[in-house]
C-alpha cells in the first residue's frame, strides 16, 4: 500500500527545523568561541593557560605573539565568581555576560 505524500511533508518540515536549529546552535557556539571549536575534557594546566591567555589577551581562546606581557599583566587579580549551571561550566561566554549583566548589573560587552 502505498503512503501519502501529504503524511510526508509535516514530517519533512520538522527534521528541517531541527537541522537549521542544531546547526544554529554550533555556528553561535563556534562564533561566541572565538571561531574555534569547542574544547573539551580540559585539566587543570588548561584551565591556568584559559586563565593566563585571557589576562593577555582578553578572551579566553586569544592567543599572543608578544615577547613581553602588557603593564597590567603584573598586578591583574582574578575574583572567581561561582553560580549554578547545568551546563557543567561549558557555557556560551556569551550567555555568561547576560547573566552578570542581569545579576550584578555589568554589561561591559568588550
Amino acid at each position: 500500500m502505498p503512503v501519502p505524500f501529504e503524511g510526508l511533508i509535516p514530517y519533512a518540515i520538522m527534521t528541517a527545523f531541527y537541522g537549521l536549529a542544531g546547526h544554529g546552535v554550533q555556528y553561535i557556539r563556534y562564533w561566541d568561541n572565538g571561531w574555534k571549536n569547542d574544547r573539551y575534557f580540559l585539566d587543570q594546566w588548561d584551565h591556568k593557560m584559559m586563565q593566563r591567555d585571557f589576562y593577555l589577551t582578553g578572551t579566553h581562546r586569544g592567543q599572543t605573539s608578544e615577547p613581553i606581557a602588557p603593564e597590567s599583566f603584573k598586578t591583574i587579580e582574578s575574583i572567581e565568581q561561582r553560580y549554578y549551571t547545568p551546563y557543567r561550566n561549558q557555557f556560551f561566554s556569551l550567555r555568561d555576560r547576560l547573566f552578570r549583566g542581569y545579576v550584578f548589573g555589568d554589561w561591559n560587552f568588550s
